[in-house]
């Protein structure tokens, strides 16, 4: 019997993938019956739903090495940046379900977690910028989608087989900063 984190994380990976992915569709994806996800979830938008509640829940703790006190230096920037990356990576397919699926977006409950999540990344990347550590001339808001899409990236190399997912958190990184470290950091 599959615990409902993994069916929701199962359904997120679908949807992420597919957002109209059917409720046969995404439980064949998750590897059960259409009637056992119908059971847990009458309809596909309870479905939707509850995918949502889990990814916001999920990538608010993927934040949490984000939130430096106002005295942290640019080593404890740098541990939390990894941190947040390492934390990130088994999160991708519920950040790319919340940030891309219609439904979620219209629902302006959801819409205000994901706007508060993007909020702290930005603040997160601005002290970054403010210690020196990332480079001042790139929007926090480019910081943070970069980062995404590096992850994605990642996320898709596993998942087609062409990546280690051992290795995938020293690639993100090492490309993040390739990109954003500021040239005297």
């Amino acid at each position: 019997m599959v615990h409902e984190n993994e069916l929701l994380d199962g359904a997120a990976r679908v949807l992420a993938g597919d957002h109209s992915a059917s409720m046969a569709h995404i439980a064949a994806g998750i590897g059960t019956s259409r009637a056992t996800l119908s059971r847990r979830h009458a309809t596909r938008e309870s479905l939707l739903k509850a995918v949502a509640v889990r990814a916001i829940e999920v990538v608010d703790g993927c934040l949490t090495p984000a939130d430096l006190p106002a005295d942290a230096d640019g080593a404890a920037f740098d541990a939390a940046l990894e941190q947040l990356v390492t934390d990130l990576l088994p999160a991708v397919h519920l950040y790319g379900f919340t940030s891309r699926d219609a439904t979620v977006l219209a629902d302006p409950e959801f819409r205000a977690g994901i706007e508060r999540q993007d909020q702290r990344a930005l603040a997160f990347f601005e002290f970054g910028q403010r210690l020196g550590r990332l480079r001042a001339d790139m929007p926090p808001y480019w910081l943070w989608y970069s980062l995404w899409g590096l992850l994605d990236a990642a996320a898709e190399g596993v998942r087609d087989g062409h990546l280690a997912p051992r290795r995938t958190g020293r690639l993100v990184l090492t490309s993040f900063l390739g990109g954003t470290r500021a040239s005297a950091a």
